[in-house]
């Protein structure tokens, strides 16, 4: 109600983010449901829901899972930076919040991972939350096979770690860009051009000029699918080209760049508040 005058642009994206979540889930609870009463159901159907096809489609594997979660989900991801987590901190440098907040017992850490988990959490609701339920359901059909059962968990740890990159990432992006600018437009362009630069236009350009597959490492998201794949093991979905251990190092590397960044972005020395505070410590 508050990012869109008309319910149309909101009901779409709602549509686009959980549309696959609601078939996907409404395939496994159909499937349970035939599966379970097979004798009073034609045989044909039952035969066709325990076919080899089926279960590649419509099972928590890792190369699925990685589909839904990262491939599907990931401009999702960006869209919800942008509407949501642009004036996270952009607003309050705006109004001047950042010396109220810290003339209080909060320090510079705790005001980020609030804003971390914020942001974190908006982009978990489309993408985590919602991968975890599928592979929990899909587990749930299997809790007499030991064997399954334990394959279906060591997937949800992996959908955990892989979802945490996701997660993280493009939140410490969004907050920096926030962190830099004193409105919220002003840090959705920046976020926007930011992505556009590396992940179309300047990686691309390098990899025709010298036919070299390292400069995607440029792109922030090829790094992230990178890793993620790796994290699920879904190994149709690495790029042999590009080792995963370069995609972690650069990950790292922007991680070691945004955060005193952001820590920067948010301290306001200027303000007298803070002064006698930082008095106040020694």
């Amino acid at each position: 109600a508050i990012l869109f005058r008309r319910k149309l642009p909101a009901i779409g994206l709602l549509l686009g983010a959980y549309g696959m979540f609601v078939f996907a889930l409404g395939f496994l609870i159909f499937k349970h449901y035939v599966l379970l009463n097979a004798s009073t159901l034609p045989p044909e159907l039952g035969e066709f829901m325990r076919s080899d096809e089926v279960a590649e489609i419509f099972s928590a594997n890792p190369n699925n899972v990685f589909l839904y979660m990262v491939w599907w989900q990931l401009a999702f991801v960006v869209i919800a930076c942008v509407l949501l987590g642009s004036g996270l901190i952009a607003e309050d440098r705006r109004s001047n919040a950042l010396e109220l907040y810290f003339s209080r017992p909060i320090g510079v850490a705790q005001y980020l991972m609030g804003k971390l988990a914020t942001i974190g959490t908006l982009i978990a609701a489309v993408t985590v939350i919602p991968t975890m339920l599928l592979v929990l359901f899909d587990a749930s059909m299997a809790v007499t096979d030991r064997a399954v059962l334990a394959g279906k968990a060591a997937l949800l740890g992996r959908t955990l770690l892989a979802g945490g990159v996701l997660v993280s990432m493009p939140s410490l992006f969004i907050l920096a860009a926030s962190s830099l600018t004193s409105r919220a437009r002003n840090s959705a362009i920046l976020f926007i051009g930011f992505v556009v630069m590396l992940e179309f236009v300047l990686s691309n350009i390098l990899v025709e000029v010298f036919a070299q597959p390292l400069f995607h490492l440029l792109k922030p998201g090829y790094d992230i699918s990178q890793v993620a794949a790796w994290l699920l093991g879904a190994d149709t979905w690495i790029d042999s080209d590009v080792p995963v251990w370069l995609s972690a190092g650069v990950l790292a590397a922007w991680v070691a760049v945004l955060v005193p960044l952001l820590v920067r972005g948010v301290r306001p020395g200027e303000g007298v508040a803070w002064r006698a505070r930082r008095r106040s410590c020694g």
